[in-house]
């Protein structure tokens, strides 16, 4: 599970949810798996706690994943929109100074918004797996 995140800098690896934290028991559990990068299930658990984790873990899922789609949709916009105005400007051979501008600030933001991108998509992969193995736990 490590090498889900290896090369993404930290910032990339939070979320914005995490700053909404519960008190109880569900999101003390949940924090625990969090902190740990979702690479292992805390031991030592009751089969109360795993299916309170479990709830919990998929309500953080599922908002992860609608986060992580609305991010791609902007990436997605983003990079139609540079794509659409490329050739143009390879036409009139970077000619109009407006449309230079727009291309640069297109490119200026797909870059980085790439690497947000990811590592929304790397922490959703993370979090899938880590339920998978909480669900197989369960099942035992």
């Amino acid at each position: 599970m490590k090498r889900v995140f290896s090369g993404i800098p930290g910032y990339f690896a939070s979320s914005p949810f995490d700053e909404a934290e519960g008190s109880g028991r569900a999101a003390e559990l949940y924090r625990a798996l969090a902190n740990g990068r979702f690479a292992a299930l805390p031991d030592g658990l009751s089969a109360e706690e795993l299916a309170l984790l479990e709830r919990y873990l998929l309500a953080r899922l599922r908002l992860e994943r609608e986060e992580r789609r609305m991010h791609f949709g902007a990436l997605a916009l983003l990079s139609v929109l540079f794509f659409l105005l490329l050739p143009h400007l390879l036409l009139m051979e970077f000619g109009s100074l407006a449309l230079d501008l727009l291309a640069l600030l297109l490119l200026a933001l797909i870059v980085p918004y790439v690497f947000v991108y990811f590592g929304y998509e790397n922490r959703v992969r993370a979090m899938g797996l880590v339920h998978l193995r909480l669900l197989e736990r369960i099942g035992k």
